[in-house]
């Protein structure tokens, strides 16, 4: 008891600051969307996210460190790997449709996630040019969030979600992917 008090008195937290900052990060992203501040919402992320009544973050996944150039190349892969999903599932019979459509809209959602991505960067460090062997960083937040209101029923309704932040260099935080858990389709970052 005596050390934790210590550890208060002295400034010492059990959290890295550079985790502390992803999760102020992430946590005034989740206080914009259930303010429905669409303006601060805007400043914040590159992806379109849901009213939500509250959210908490659960756990601050390790950071990736990634190369601007690597973040194009697979952007322009998973573009060309959508247009080969989509067109091997409208030539599909009854048999092969469903898993298919399933994997077409997989690979579709990871196309908006890399996109977003690719927008996060000048959002992150606006009026800053990065050259394809800049170094950015992203990291993966597990949150619930809690939905509310006329549509979801009388009672709220709490899911897992994955949000995915990226940090340019010298840059602040973005968020770019918001997935429920089990739909996140699963990117190389």
């Amino acid at each position: 008891m005596t050390l934790a008090a210590a550890l208060l008195l002295t400034g010492c937290s059990r959290e890295a600051p550079e985790v502390r900052e992803v999760r102020k990060a992430a946590e005034g992203y989740f206080h914009a969307l259930s303010r429905r501040d669409v303006k601060e919402v805007q400043d914040r992320s590159t992806c379109i996210g849901s009213v939500i009544m509250g959210g908490r973050v659960l756990a601050i996944e390790p950071s990736i460190r990634i190369r601007m150039g690597t973040l194009d190349s697979l952007a322009n892969a998973s573009t060309r790997q959508h247009r080969t999903a989509d067109s091997v599932w409208a030539r599909s019979n009854e048999q092969t449709a469903d898993s298919l459509f399933r994997l077409a809209r997989t690979v579709s959602d990871r196309v908006a996630v890399y996109r977003n991505a690719v927008r996060a960067v000048p959002l992150s460090a606006p009026g800053k040019m990065f050259a394809s062997d800049s170094t950015l960083e992203t990291r993966a937040v597990r949150a619930r969030f809690r939905y509310g209101g006329p549509l979801v029923g009388p009672k709220p309704v709490d899911r897992e979600v994955l949000v995915r932040l990226l940090r340019a260099p010298r840059g602040k935080w973005i968020v770019f992917s918001v997935y429920l858990r089990d739909e996140d389709p699963s990117p190389a970052l």
